[in-house]
């Protein structure tokens, strides 16, 4: 069968135009491919993402899924996302069902796992998949491809039978992800996305690197704990891959796309510290036999109780960033959350990060329904005392469908209205505590107030150059340019020199400022770009063959003068080079080189090149 996959389009509703990097990928898709391609199946994909050459993102998505249907004329689609997603998915079932009227859909991912019956009636796609759909999917084909409309026989599938919504008996005895094909990243313009759009990436996926190839993977999947804020009502056991597997799968990512930054998406990616430590011994045989160079990060539980060696060895193996789901600093908040934590522990993480040291981060969420102002205060008490500098944000906890705290809100009147909350889904921040409205918005404008991070220390930059790139990111819906930029850390006092998005208009206007991270100390700090370091040093690349010939030859003779131990000769004709042109990316990297600047010993976390 033809069968094409759509993704969703990054933040439908809002801030178009708005790239998306690859770090945002939903992996759910690349599995599904490789599963489906595996059975024999010719697979497609639509990635309805980064084209600014449209008025909304709803005119982008519904010509690029238009122009799909009609290129590959599928036998049978898939769509799928999460219940933020809502929107999109009611918008391109009506083009596909406009464009191929007969051609059946099937729905998955997030928003049907934990609102199964209500969505795939209200949606109205020809057939669903609840919970892990590498399996289903392919039964589901075959079914369709052999004309057998027995569809009960198939598990965690949903149909119409007779008018009416049938859903076949649940299962959650899922294979082993090692058992599973690798996920397939081809059908949706992975290349082009690391090569155009990995600046649009949130700094914090790309703060060691300046030039990031940021890659995702999946090292095992669901989660033994119960938040009370987390959707896991289709229960699945918690499942980790082996080592082996998990290995092979980077080389092959490795040779295939060159990623320099790794990102593990699990939710609980160790949940104890030996195996993070088995997992960082064998990385380290890897990257010393096959010369991997990258960096990554990975997110945990605080019960996983990291140490200092723990996280050495760690950042030895080439990590510079890990998260616990911290959520709240007060016991009273955290007891209601489920989250079977305490404040101590985010501490002690804190503390030990810092030391390190590597990047520590995570999220405050207020408005569990036993907050209240006193635990609020507690909450930014420990804010203000330990977290200034760590990568640690705040924001409000949102009741998602398939989480306890959503039950809460259906049960006490705050959704009465089910199909009016999905279509209005990121529009309103609820009170779900015992506080009154008049006492919750004001405690809420001030939480809101900090999420802009009004308090971190900040630095000058005292350079920049600009590139060529161009891109709009979810922080402003205008054009962007990528520029070279040097600065001060705020902490540790080293220079640091990074490439960020920067908006030259506020920078003509007065001044620019961003948000980003030492790759040395690992504390996050702002830049700073006044109006006269913009239009000081702001130097366009020079493009006159002459001159770029010259360059070429000044950069031969460094090396030759390098070759000789003679780096005083070669920093001085490569001074001369950038002369000609201060923007040369290839020049700069050689000057450092002779210099001796760029190896931090430290197992190749913090370089900036």
């Amino acid at each position: 069968m033809r069968i094409l996959l759509i993704i969703p389009t990054y933040r439908y509703l809002f801030n178009y135009p708005a790239y998306v990097a690859h770090s945002d990928f939903p992996t759910g898709f690349a599995y599904l491919a490789s599963a489906l391609k595996a059975a024999g199946h010719e697979v497609f994909g639509v990635n309805p993402n980064n084209d600014p050459n449209f008025t909304s993102a709803r005119e982008m998505a519904t010509v690029k899924v238009r122009r799909a249907l009609q290129q590959y004329s599928p036998d049978l689609i898939g769509m799928g996302g999460l219940c933020t997603d809502y929107a999109f998915l009611k918008d391109m079932l009506a083009v596909v069902r406009q464009v191929s009227p007969d051609t059946p859909v099937v729905l998955g991912g997030g928003i049907v796992n934990h609102d199964s019956r209500f969505i795939f009636g209200v949606l109205r796609p020809d057939f669903c998949i609840v919970g892990e759909a590498e399996e289903s999917f392919v039964m589901l084909a075959q079914a369709i491809q052999s004309a057998n409309t027995d569809y009960s026989r198939i598990p965690n599938v949903g149909f119409w039978q007779d008018g009416q919504p049938v859903f076949s008996e649940e299962s959650s005895s899922y294979p082993e992800i090692d058992s599973l094909p690798f996920p397939d990243y081809t059908p949706f313009d992975v290349d082009e996305s690391l090569q155009k759009y990995s600046m649009a990436s949130r700094y914090l996926y790309r703060y060691t690197r300046s030039d990031p190839r940021p890659m995702t993977l999946v090292a095992a999947r669901s989660c033994p704990f119960s938040c009370t804020f987390c959707v896991h009502s289709h229960r699945s056991r918690y499942r980790a891959r082996s080592l082996p597997n998990i290995m092979e799968e980077i080389e092959f990512l490795y040779e295939r796309y060159r990623f320099n930054i790794l990102l593990l998406l699990d939710e609980l990616f160790a949940v104890k510290k030996s195996r993070l430590e088995e997992f960082c011994q064998v990385l380290l045989e890897n990257r010393s036999k096959k010369g991997w160079d990258f960096d990554w990060l990975f997110q945990t539980h605080a019960n996983a109780r990291l140490d200092a060696s723990a996280l050495k060895t760690a950042k030895a193996a080439g990590c510079y960033f890990f998260s616990y789901g911290m959520e709240s600093a007060s016991p009273r908040v955290l007891s209601s959350m489920n989250k079977k934590t305490k404040p101590s522990q985010l501490q002690e993480a804190l503390e030990i990060a810092r030391a390190v040291p590597i990047g520590f981060g995570g999220n405050f969420i207020f408005g569990d329904k036993a907050e209240n102002v006193d635990t609020i205060n507690e909450t930014l008490t420990f804010y203000d005392r330990y977290c200034r500098n760590a990568f640690v944000f705040i924001g409000v906890v949102t009741p998602y469908p398939g989480s306890a705290l959503f039950d809460h809100c259906v049960a006490k009147g705050l959704i009465p209205d089910k199909l009016a909350y999905y279509e209005t889904i990121e529009n309103f921040a609820y009170n779900m505590t015992e506080m009154p409205t008049d006492v919750w918005n004001h405690c809420l404008q001030s939480i809101l107030r900090l999420a802009g991070l009004p308090f971190i220390q900040h630095s000058f930059a005292k350079r920049i150059i600009r590139e060529e790139m161009e891109l709009y990111t979810a922080d402003s819906m205008r054009l962007q340019r990528v520029c070279k930029v040097w600065v001060a850390c705020a902490h540790c006092g080293q220079e640091v020199v990074c490439r960020e998005p920067i908006d030259e208009q506020r920078c003509n206007q007065g001044q620019f400022h961003y948000v980003t991270g030492c790759p040395y100390c690992h504390q996050r700090f702002r830049v700073v770009i006044t109006k006269e370091v913009y239009q000081e040093s702001c130097a366009p690349c020079n493009k006159d063959p002459a001159i770029q010939l010259q360059i070429v030859q000044l950069r031969s003779l460094a090396g030759r003068f390098k070759e000789h131990g003679k780096p005083q000769d070669a920093a001085r004709v490569l001074h001369q080079a950038l002369e000609l042109d201060p923007a040369s990316h290839e020049t700069l990297e050689l000057l450092r080189e002779v210099q001796g600047i760029g190896a931090h010993g430290d197992g190749g976390i913090g370089r900036t090149w």
